[in-house]
């Protein structure tokens, strides 16, 4: 059985958020003293990349013995996976990936506020940039009140 480019792809995003859950499990539990803390969200987001990319590589892998017979079949895949979307698990990955590397230096808002842009651009376009910004704003602030007021989780923040 010959690997086709997307089961490598799929591949490829699986060993990422392998390497992200390694990453967000070094950046400390997420409970302590029975008070959820800030890398319990890096760390579910890392269980939930690498549960997602490993029901897609088999996906893949399944499709692809499936289709194994016809050319065809293969050729309108390819066709399907062609533009924009083709990368956007990609994209998504490396976002998860920076916004773990910032979260410390930058802060919650700061990195937080880049991350949910880029997953935003990711899935539509650079239009109405201010606005998007606005609503990245909103989302990270929510994400703050839930943390440090509802569950008393101080955040990291730029100046300490």
């Amino acid at each position: 059985m010959l690997l086709n480019k997307n089961v490598v792809f799929h591949f490829l995003l699986f060993f990422l958020s392998v390497g992200y859950f390694v990453i967000a499990i070094n950046l400390g539990a997420p409970f302590v003293n029975n008070g959820l803390q800030p890398s319990s969200f890096p760390l579910l987001v890392g269980l939930f990349a690498m549960m997602f990319s490993s029901i897609l590589l088999y996906r893949e892998v399944k499709l692809m013995k499936s289709k194994a017979s016809s050319l065809e079949d293969d050729a309108q895949t390819d066709n399907a996976l062609s533009g924009k979307g083709r990368f956007a698990p990609l994209a998504v990955m490396l976002s998860i990936f920076l916004y773990i590397l910032l979260f410390s230096p930058l802060g919650y808002f700061f990195s937080s506020i880049l991350f949910v842009l880029s997953i935003i651009i990711i899935f539509s376009s650079l239009e109405k940039v201010l606005q998007k910004i606005v609503i990245s704003t909103i989302i990270v602030s929510f994400g703050y009140l839930v943390f440090e007021q509802m569950f008393g989780v101080r955040l990291p923040t730029l100046w300490g």
